[in-house]
């Protein structure tokens, strides 16, 4: 793989993919080098990351829970042992910053850069390791929809979520309870791993925006649905619940290619994650033209 500038931003990211063009992120970068915790600079060019505080969590489990997010304007995804000493200072830094603010820390490393890996394993050794993600994006080109009678698709309007709400969070429940995400993998978040992702859907519906909510219908039932982000150049598809009774009909298929040609019709790239392992969804991804651009891990740390 080439040089390239890296921001932990997956619309900034797919674009750029779509484009063969970092300039921009690195563009992004200076700009906002001043928000960072730390960042070491060279030659003109920054490396560095950022801690957020992660609120869902925090609440839920009512201690301090924390994401770490890496920028570099320029890096090599192969490796090389200038820039091996670089990562070096990044995760000597962090180390520090880690054990002065005590509390429960999720790092998100990008899987195709060796030397953040190596300087990873240097200064942060015995994490809790709680899977990976992998992106996919589709551009410049529209899917086939899966043609069957009674089956439709659309944005959800606030009167709509309001009378099948009950139905909507029911679906989102029966999925996520087998789900094994990163907060399930991980011992000190597993027990409420799942009213994380309760949460989250919940939040769409308390703070409701037009076209945020895709719903599929079968037989004026709801049968799934997708909520999404979009900026000016790209639509990523977030959350998606599929009823388990009604899997066989096709919906989650029909929901992704409805939103790739959404995406196609406004002139933009659609983009989705999900776990390493999900080899369904992902085999319907590759389907319908999606192909993957980016992956990170997940470790976790427990430094309250």
């Amino acid at each position: 793989m080439p040089v390239l500038s890296y921001m932990d931003n997956i619309f900034k990211l797919s674009h750029c993919f779509v484009k063969r063009d970092y300039s921009s992120i690195r563009d992004d970068i200076f700009a906002m080098k001043e928000e960072l915790n730390y960042r070491y600079e060279e030659g003109g060019e920054v490396w560095g990351y950022q801690i957020s505080k992660n609120v869902p969590v925090s609440r839920l489990y009512e201690f301090e829970a924390y994401v770490v997010r890496f920028y570099f304007t320029t890096i090599d995804t192969l490796h090389n042992a200038h820039q091996e000493e670089i990562m070096e200072k990044v995760f000597a830094a962090l180390k520090h910053e880690m054990e002065v603010c005590k509390g429960y820390y999720n790092l998100r490393l990008p899987a195709h850069v060796v030397d953040v890996i190596k300087g990873f394993n240097k200064y942060l050794p015995g994490g809790i390791f709680c899977g990976g993600t992998v992106e996919q994006v589709v551009s410049g080109r529209e899917a086939e929809i899966p043609k069957r009678d009674g089956i439709r698709v659309f944005f959800a309007e606030r009167e709509y979520l309001k009378e099948h709400r009950e139905q909507l969070l029911a679906m989102t429940y029966s999925s996520f309870a087998s789900y094994q995400g990163q907060y399930h993998i991980s011992s000190v978040t597993d027990e409420k791993a799942g009213v994380i992702y309760e949460n989250w859907i919940e939040s769409y519906f308390e703070n409701f925006e037009d076209n945020r909510i895709f719903v599929v219908e079968y037989q004026n039932e709801p049968i799934g649905f997708c909520t999404i982000g979009e900026d000016e150049h790209v639509v990523e598809g977030q959350l998606s619940a599929i009823s388990s009774d009604h899997r066989k009909l096709g919906g989650y298929r029909t929901l992704i290619s409805s939103l790739i040609n959404y995406a196609y019709k406004n002139g933009k790239s659609f983009t989705a994650s999900t776990q390493f392992d999900n080899y369904i969804v992902q085999g319907t991804w590759n389907s319908l033209g999606m192909k993957p651009y980016f992956s990170f891990y997940n470790f976790h740390f427990d430094n309250r």
